[in-house]
């Protein structure tokens, strides 16, 4: 029997990953030393580039390879945007998405996966491995870090890292991982999904940098 999807893309991109856990801002978040502005400009450029995949997951539901994707109990467990929108007001007050330009590598990220919704919906489900396993493997402990580093209370501010208790997040991985497995793709679609998943690692690392110097 051979490998699944979500263990070829774990392999295909273990490198990049690497590398985008030590790009631009993140090591400084890490430590604790982000600055409040900092964390919300990440996620700030996070909520573009989930509006754009959730809305291009939501149109095509119906879609063969996509549906296991936006099936119970994924979804709309998985959905981010709006935990991100009550995060943003309140790290930075009332509508700050109006007020806060979005950096060259996250308008590049939303742009491409607008590009897919359109002509290839099917790699969509690779930026929902990146996106969203990340988020459940990390997202415990960086909320952690979040609400240390900048004294937030209870959910404030970090609603977006919140999937539920932990037997609830490792349910929705394990699920995640499997919906993945049972997407109905040959060798071909399989490559193209991992190389997909690649540019998307890479696309953080240059998301990561432009909040690092931008």
């Amino acid at each position: 029997m051979g490998i699944g999807l979500a263990q070829r893309l774990r392999e295909g991109t273990q490198v990049l990953h690497r590398q985008a856990e030590r790009a631009g801002i993140m090591p400084a978040l890490l430590r604790g030393e982000l600055p409040m502005a900092g964390f919300a400009r990440l996620q700030h450029s996070l909520l573009a580039i989930y509006q754009a995949l959730e809305a291009g997951l939501r149109q095509h539901a119906a879609h063969p390879p996509l549906a296991p994707l936006l099936a119970p109990p994924l979804w709309p467990a998985l959905a981010r945007c709006d935990a991100l929108h009550a995060d943003l007001l309140a790290l930075g007050g009332p509508a700050p998405a109006d007020t806060m330009p979005l950096v060259p590598a996250a308008s590049a990220y939303a742009r491409r996966l607008q590009q897919l919704a359109a002509e290839q919906p099917t790699l969509l489900a690779a930026h929902a491995y990146v996106r969203y396993l990340g988020d459940l493997a990390g997202g415990q402990a960086l909320r952690r870090v979040a609400q240390r580093s900048y004294r937030l209370t209870g959910a404030a501010g970090t609603h977006f890292f919140d999937f539920g208790p932990p037997a609830r997040v490792a349910q929705l991985s394990q699920a995640l991982r499997q919906a993945l497995d049972a997407l109905p793709l040959d060798d071909a679609g399989s490559l193209a999904m991992v190389a997909e998943a690649q540019w998307a690692f890479a696309q953080h690392v240059r998301l990561f940098d432009d909040l690092a110097h931008g």
